[in-house]
């Protein structure tokens, strides 16, 4: 079993507070999670997925909580599947008022769902637990959030030679999914679609009512947003390649967003950023699901074949930085940057002390002076002392970049792996 380097965080968080959640997609390790601590912690484990539990719970919401929870403290499992339990547990929690009482987990953003009117705040923490990062996969004591911003964001404890091209590729193309990143090509595919089939029929009815011809669309949708991944999303666009209004598209979007399967990167800008592109960017939470959507292989990727490669590694890294981002010690938000004049930055890491990192990500393994044109824009748009300006690319050395006299550095980026 991978150990989760989330846990220490969620035990260390059911001491402060009456309820603890952990978000994410299907298949990331919630329940797994979930149960250890619950083990450790003395929990009673409940969950939504066993049928006659979710019939008893979903018939009576108030009793149920009110029976499960008269003598210990309780996780329950998939708790997006009933909605209504939500008001039965806040009510619950304020007359009990005692740490650690709940500990949920949940396949969609409960604040984003529909369903949901009651809110938690005060009385719950949440954390996002998203598929397997590389550091944990490969048990590497790492957070690259923390080291970005760190005063040695520069130097690493890695050998980047004895990492081949082929290794970083596959980590690319095969994503983080527990239960598949390990798997044959042939397992491997089967598993996705299974997967998206799940989750649009299974799912989506959780968080919205939806009609029949919206699974259909849905469908369509992911592909066409995976052939669109890392780049500004065009809803008018993608609305004509499947035949449904703008609106629609943005809806969908939005549903996608709440089950975890996509995210959308706002743009950075500020009082002093004016003049720069408002839309968001599209990422997969997951870069081997995206990899399936678009029918990429790890063979054809090292033969040059998969034209999508570039963008997916890109999301790939954004991947991994919100993994890391989930038990950082650094609180920070991700964008994208692009001005009018077209120089953009591919990630734009502020902190909330509004100390700034700036990455571009290229997976060439030679650096050319162009790869550093957005980042030298940024910097003396904002003029943000705390500024490093990162370009992440396919080679296997740190180094030094200065234009003018903005000093930049090129950090390979298997330091993911």
């Amino acid at each position: 079993m991978v150990h989760r380097k989330l846990e220490s965080t969620i035990i260390e968080m059911l001491e402060s507070f009456r309820i603890v959640a952990i978000n994410g997609p299907r298949q990331s390790g919630k329940t797994t999670l979930q149960k250890k601590i619950a083990t450790n912690k003395n929990m009673k484990y409940y969950t939504f997925d066993d049928s006659d539990i979710y019939n008893t719970a979903s018939s009576d919401p108030k009793g149920f909580i009110e029976y499960i929870s008269k003598t210990e403290n309780i996780a329950i499992d998939e708790v997006q599947m009933i909605p209504e339990i939500i008001p039965p547990i806040k009510m619950y929690v304020d007359e009990r008022n005692r740490k650690g009482m709940f500990l949920l987990t949940g396949s969609s953003d409960m604040f984003k769902n529909s369903k949901i009117k009651e809110s938690l705040a005060g009385r719950m923490v949440s954390f996002n637990l998203y598929p397997l990062s590389y550091s944990e996969i490969n048990k590497r004591d790492i957070n690259i959030i923390d080291k970005l911003f760190s005063d040695d964001f520069n130097t690493f404890d890695i050998d980047f030679e004895s990492i081949s091209k082929e290794e970083f590729i596959s980590a690319v193309i095969n994503g983080g999914y527990p239960e598949v990143y390990n798997l044959p090509i042939k397992a491997k595919k089967a598993w996705y679609d299974f997967y998206i089939k799940a989750r649009i029929t299974k799912d989506i009815a959780n968080i919205e009512n939806v009609q029949v011809d919206t699974l259909s669309h849905l469908s369509k949708l992911l592909k066409v947003l995976a052939g669109q991944v890392s780049s500004l999303v065009n809803y008018t666009s993608i609305a004509k390649s499947i035949g449904i209004a703008d609106k629609t598209v943005a809806k969908y979007v939005k549903i996608l967003e709440a089950l975890y399967i996509i995210k959308l990167i706002p743009s950075y800008s500020n009082n002093v950023l004016k003049q720069v592109t408002k839309s968001p960017k599209v990422h997969f939470i997951d870069s081997g699901l995206a990899s399936y959507l678009l029918n990429t292989s790890v063979e054809s990727s090292m033969l040059g074949q998969n034209q999508h490669l570039g963008n997916l590694v890109e999301t790939f890294v954004y991947t991994e930085l919100i993994k890391h981002q989930s038990n950082a010690n650094e609180d920070i938000e991700i964008y994208h940057f692009r001005d009018t004049a077209q120089k953009e930055v591919d990630f734009v890491l502020e902190s909330s002390l509004g100390d700034v990192v700036a990455i571009e990500v290229k997976s060439s393994s030679t650096i050319k002076s162009e790869y550093f044109k957005g980042l030298l824009a940024l910097t003396k748009t904002i003029g943000n002392k705390n500024f490093k300006g990162i370009v992440f690319y396919g080679g296997d050395k740190v180094l030094p970049y200065k234009i003018e006299d903005y000093q930049f550095w090129a950090i390979p980026l298997k330091v993911l792996i």
